[in-house]
């Protein structure tokens, strides 16, 4: 018997710390206390979604930021593509997966409407690419 309650108090206990650091994250994002968990969600999070995105192609230097020093980098030493999502806030870097999907990437105008095949990272935000197409 004596079991028994141990498992109802470990039970209790992780119940109380979910509790806990649900309310502290609720907090954080009303503006309160900072979460001291705030990386873990680097560590917990999935490893990745495999799909087709569809979107509009930027350059995170030359389209978000342009001015003629902006320009110059991206023609030393190339651009930093990103994609933008209809109805998603987040501009997500794109990031080669190999030779042939650097090649597609750099032979893509700056705006135009593409569908990338690769791997999300939710908690990064960041898409490894594997092959992308023009629509």
């Amino acid at each position: 018997m004596s079991i028994r309650i141990h498992c109802y108090r470990a039970a209790l206990i992780a119940l109380a710390i979910t509790a806990g650091v649900a309310g502290t994250v609720r907090a954080q994002a009303a503006g309160g206390m900072a979460d001291p968990l705030t990386d873990a969600r680097f560590y917990t999070g999935s490893a990745g979604t495999q799909g087709v995105f569809p979107g509009k192609l930027v350059c995170l230097r030359c389209d978000l930021h342009p001015s003629d020093a902006a320009k110059a980098q991206c023609g030393k030493a190339g651009h930093q593509y990103a994609l933008e999502i209809d109805g998603d806030p987040t501009i997500h870097p794109l990031l080669p997966g190999d030779a042939a999907a650097l090649k597609q990437l750099n032979a893509a105008r700056h705006g135009a409407q593409v569908s990338v095949t690769g791997m999300l990272f939710p908690n990064l935000g960041t898409i490894l690419v594997s092959s992308m197409a023009s629509k």
